[in-house]
């Protein structure tokens, strides 16, 4: 009699260091024991799936059948067809341009966007008192000061979609709207970083000052 299917074999030699468990197929853990030099009676013997069969009976075989003859019956994959005619090259038109040709601006401008342009503080601070009694603070108060958030927002706003810049240094922000909201210097700067911090605003070093702009979905906060 023989065991079949799964088991576990184990042996321990503390004295020695020595640990050793295996476990799986029957047929393979015994050949590792006699390599090992441990077969016999030396450690544990576990069946985990496994049964006592004559040592002559044949291996049961499998209802799906032999591998030779599961790749046989699977059919093989029919060419894939992509839908719709053929591509023609010849009908794709081709456009040939040297490189560094192509005016970025006057293109914008055919597409109605607007060129970047110098942002005039003057007029933005018009603006600015026009909209003076319409404005609201932010819903949001994280900031603190939802009303001055409001106003920074607004500010930045203008020189994004108007002008095309992409950031103001902090000396004309403090000019267009350090007294609205009744803060300057470092005070305006404290506060700029703050909004920094909570990732309303990207803060960008070199040039003469720093500079701060606006991030996008800021923008869309009410």
């Amino acid at each position: 009699m023989e065991l079949r299917g799964t088991v576990r074999f184990r042996f321990q030699a503390p004295e020695h260091e020595v640990d050793v468990l295996l476990e799986g197929d029957a047929g393979w853990v015994s050949t590792l024991r006699e390599e090992m030099d441990l077969s016999g009676d030396v450690g544990v013997l576990q069946p985990l799936a496994a049964r006592l069969v004559a040592s002559d009976e044949p291996e049961p075989e499998s209802a799906m059948g032999g591998e030779d003859e599961m790749l046989e019956e699977m059919p093989l994959p029919e060419e894939a067809v992509l839908p719709g005619p053929p591509p023609d090259p010849s009908r794709i038109p081709s456009v040939v341009r040297v490189i560094g040709s192509l005016d970025v601006d006057s293109r914008v401008a055919e597409l109605g966007g607007h060129g970047q342009s110098d942002p005039d503080l003057e007029i933005i601070i018009e603006i600015l008192d026009e909209l003076e009694d319409e404005m609201e603070p932010l819903s949001d108060n994280m900031s603190g000061d939802p009303l001055a958030e409001a106003w920074i927002q607004l500010l930045l706003t203008l020189v994004v979609r108007e002008h095309g810049h992409t950031s103001l240094p902090l000396s004309s922000i403090e000019m267009a709207v350090g007294d609205r909201v009744n803060s300057h210097g470092i005070d305006l700067e404290m506060f700029l970083d703050r909004l920094w911090m909570m990732g309303r605003l990207e803060r960008i070093h070199g040039g003469a000052e720093t500079q701060y702009a606006p991030n996008p979905s800021w923008l869309e906060l009410r």
